[in-house]
């Protein structure tokens, strides 16, 4: 009787969830000075929003590919 609710619920709460943690990082970009922000692997990213990254030139190294198992960011230089 609630299954189609509760996984809309679980959907909704998962979407916001990886969209908190693409705002979170936007927010990182725009105070960050060493060109490098690390992220631990528990936050998500959707695939729209890391292309965007990497189509403006930040570097995105995922967790299960780098050797220290964090997200890695890493900017273009400041002009």
């Amino acid at each position: 009787m609630y299954g189609e609710d509760i996984e809309h619920a679980l959907r909704a709460r998962k979407y916001n969830a990886i969209r908190a943690d693409e705002r979170e990082l936007i927010n990182a970009i725009t105070y960050d000075t060493d060109g490098i922000i690390k992220r631990r692997p528990c936050f998500g990213y959707s695939e729209e929003f890391i292309g965007e990254l990497q189509e403006h030139d930040i570097n995105v190294c995922e967790p299960d590919v780098n050797s220290d198992e964090n997200w890695t960011f890493t900017l273009p230089p400041m002009y």
